[in-house]
């Protein structure tokens, strides 16, 4: 019971739920991805049960893959949409109503865009570096997740039940992104901008089921035919890990002026997703995006601005609740929007600071239940959901300019809201040049 628990816990996460119906484990290259890592074709689906489904034990298998997926969506969804730096870098010049110049020494926010563009056949690169550390799903610790499952013995020679088993298990999940991107911008007139953005990422994750302390180990309840009970027995803890590497999703973006004070701009801008990350290894979302939004900002020793769009995506196999083919879903999506102000401390010295929030409908979740096996024992376990939510974000951090057209950067970001895939505060270092 041990290795089919610590299975499904792990194709919780390393599986896509497409790929369960879809892509063949048990041979080929496709066995050396992180969805096959743990084999579907050992059976752990079939003959393992998730209980917290009300219509039954007999309905419990599609409650667990409908579990799994809710996390794999999770995953796809924040591997796809995780905040990245902008090309907004470097002084600008604006000119008042009596055509004088003026230098104004914000260098600009970190984590999203200002509307003004960087200006015709003028290039910028940029490159950053983040860790992102999971901690938490829908206010569920990623260490301390509870699953429960049901199995019946039958009679070979009748049908009838011998005996039904309950197993309650807590797992503990490590998962972490470690993200570089490159961003190129290239200005192809004086109010427009074309950038392209590539991610390259590590993904590790691993799964540790059972824990040392009698509170969270494998417990496994034994019943007979008429649900009454027998025995129990405890399984020892096991430990299991994946690792994967590579370019993720590439995103193309598209930036135009529409309007342009002597201080103020409103943009209109366009980023265009392309699934070239690998999804089976969680390096990508296997969907096409598409955010549409609306820039304004304005330019002074403190520089507000905002930003507000939508992000629609198309289907993955990572979102397939029924797990059969043509099941396949959209990636959730919704409205975004962000608030932020930069403060030129000094000439080369800016303090940017954000409120970011993404929405996301109809997204899968996991929530938690107590199942009443006899009258004197009930497990824990996560059974899945459907709703829409928010997740707010706080960034806060420096961009300093030391020379040049060169701009270094600085960041945290805290997530605010338990919703979705939570993560620890997350650090950003970047580089910057403008030519």
């Amino acid at each position: 019971m041990k290795r089919r628990t610590l299975q499904l816990l792990l194709l919780t996460l390393l599986s896509s739920s497409g790929a369960m119906a879809q892509v063949n484990c048990s041979s080929g290259p496709t066995t050396q991805k992180l969805v096959c890592e743990f084999p579907i074709s050992t059976g752990v689906l079939t003959n393992a049960s998730a209980l917290g489904s009300t219509s039954g034990a007999s309905s419990g298998a599609a409650t667990a893959l409908q579990a799994a997926t809710t996390l794999n969506i999770a995953v796809a969804t924040q591997v796809s949409q995780l905040p990245m730096a902008s090309a907004s870098s470097g002084t600008l010049v604006v000119h008042d109503k009596n055509g004088a110049a003026h230098t104004i020494n914000d260098l600009g926010p970190i984590l999203t865009d200002r509307a003004q563009t960087i200006g015709k056949n003028r290039f910028f690169l940029g490159a950053t570096a983040s860790q992102f550390v999971f901690t938490d799903i829908d206010g569920n610790s990623l260490g301390n997740l509870k699953f429960a499952f049901y199995r019946t013995a039958y009679n070979p020679a009748t049908g009838a039940v011998l005996t039904n088993t309950y197993t309650s298990d807590t797992t503990r999940i490590d998962f972490r992104i470690n993200q570089f991107i490159g961003v190129a911008t290239w200005g192809l007139t004086d109010t427009l901008d074309l950038s392209v953005i590539v991610p390259v990422e590590r993904v590790s994750i691993g799964a540790y089921t059972g824990a040392p302390t009698p509170a969270t180990k494998t417990t496994s309840y034994v019943l007979d035919a008429n649900n009454k009970f027998l025995f129990q027995y405890d399984t020892s803890p096991t430990y299991a890990f994946g690792s994967a590497s590579g370019v993720g999703d590439i995103t193309v973006n598209g930036k135009s002026i529409m309007w342009k004070g002597e201080r103020a701009a409103v943009s209109a801008a366009m980023n265009f997703r392309l699934p070239t990350g690998d999804k089976l290894n969680l390096l990508g979302s296997g969907a096409f995006g598409l955010n549409p939004y609306l820039a304004y900002s304005y330019q002074a020793k403190v520089s507000p601005h905002a930003k507000v769009g939508y992000q629609w995506n198309t289907r993955t196999v990572l979102n397939n609740p029924t797990l059969t083919f043509g099941g396949n879903k959209a990636l959730p999506g919704g409205m975004q929007y962000d608030i932020g102000v930069d403060y030129a401390i000094k000439k080369q010295l800016t303090i940017a600071g954000d409120l970011l929030g993404n929405q996301y409908l109809n997204t899968p979740r996991l929530n938690t239940t107590t199942v009443k096996i006899t009258d004197t024992i009930s497990v824990p376990t996560s059974t899945p959901g459907t709703s829409s939510y928010w997740i707010s974000n706080v960034s806060t951090g420096l961009k300093w300019n030391p020379v040049g057209n060169l701009v270094l950067s600085g960041n945290v970001l805290f997530q605010l809201i338990d919703n979705g895939l939570r993560s620890r505060p997350t650090p950003l270092v970047g580089i910057a040049y403008r030519f």
